[in-house]
């Protein structure tokens, strides 16, 4: 019992620093978007590296700083699409709501186009060079590369391409918080039906149910306050929308989770990493989050056209 509750003053006690240091990053974004960037940037370059690390106790031939290099640059590649004069103060609130439908897609499609191209001639490359033994691990180096970029241009596509884009960002940092909160607490005092057996044998659906519960609990609170009085929805549109979209982003920080899990069992590690106490590396605590920015870029593009 001890043991436990050292455990969970641990793991309380690096979250409450790591939400310090989110907070320092983030908020300032809505003023100046580039500055959660930098965050994210940054946060790709650690997980990308932490990956590679754990992939090449299976695969030799994985270069993790070739891997985190390339994830930040192909992720910024996404700020070639962003508006003339727009990276220091994003855009002006006052921007014509078809900008979600313009130039969010815009600015993530520079990172897809890119992503396409590089990638594929990277890995011939690799392959020229060294034959083509190198073809497993270059699938699973740009594996690595797409799952850390991707959040980054996601985020460059909502903090720059989306209106009310910061406040999007935010609900996406704060689904993926109260989601693995409220699950984890709900799975360790309530939880006894194992919800991924061979991927993550402590999840359980209880917890993934709390997890959604919190996550419709927040929507609630959130979406009809911050965003959809500004955009213009109806109330009962914005908490019919709140519902719906808590549930698919709740269970889409859900599928993050477990995709860490499943690439850790791989690996035969327990942790990415040691550099948050209590909660393991930088992708142990991002996994979910990495997967809520690209969905709620998606959201916010529907949000757009649907108004």
């Amino acid at each position: 019992m001890r043991k436990n509750n050292d455990e969970l003053r641990i793991r309380v006690t690096t979250g409450a620093i790591f939400t310090g240091v989110m907070t320092v990053f983030i908020v300032p974004g809505l003023w100046a978007p580039v500055v959660p960037v930098v965050l994210l940037a940054v946060v790709a370059f650690l997980s990308a590296f932490e990956k590679g690390q754990a992939v090449r106790l299976r695969m030799p031939q994985v270069i993790p700083l070739s891997v985190a290099v390339s994830s930040v640059l192909l992720g910024l590649s996404s700020f070639l699409g962003i508006l003339k004069g727009s990276f220091f103060r994003g855009l002006i609130w006052t921007v014509d709501p078809s900008v979600n439908t313009l130039v969010a897609p815009r600015i993530f499609g520079f990172f897809a186009l890119f992503s396409l191209f590089l990638l594929p001639m990277i890995s011939l490359f690799m392959m020229w060079r060294k034959g083509t033994d190198m073809l497993p691990p270059t699938i699973a180096m740009s594996a690595i590369v797409i799952s850390s970029a991707v959040p980054l241009a996601a985020s460059v596509a909502l903090l720059y391409g989306s209106r009310y884009g910061w406040h999007w960002f935010v609900l996406a940092i704060l689904t993926a918080w109260i989601s693995d909160t409220c699950a984890y607490f709900v799975g360790k005092y309530l939880g006894r039906i194992r919800f991924a057996p061979l991927l993550s044998p402590k999840k359980t659906w209880e917890g993934t149910l709390g997890g959604v519960i919190g996550t419709i609990a927040l929507y609630l609170l959130y979406f009809p306050l911050v965003i959809g009085n500004r955009t213009g929805y109806s109330t009962g549109a914005s908490y019919a929308f709140a519902v719906v979209a808590a549930v698919l982003m709740s269970l889409t920080a859900t599928l993050g989770d477990l995709q860490s899990s499943a690439l850790k069992r791989w690996c035969g590690i327990k942790d990415f990493g040691t550099l948050l106490p209590g909660h393991g590396g930088i992708s142990d605590r991002f996994d979910s989050i990495f997967t809520a920015l690209p969905a709620m870029l998606l959201l916010a593009i529907l949000a757009g056209a649907i108004l």
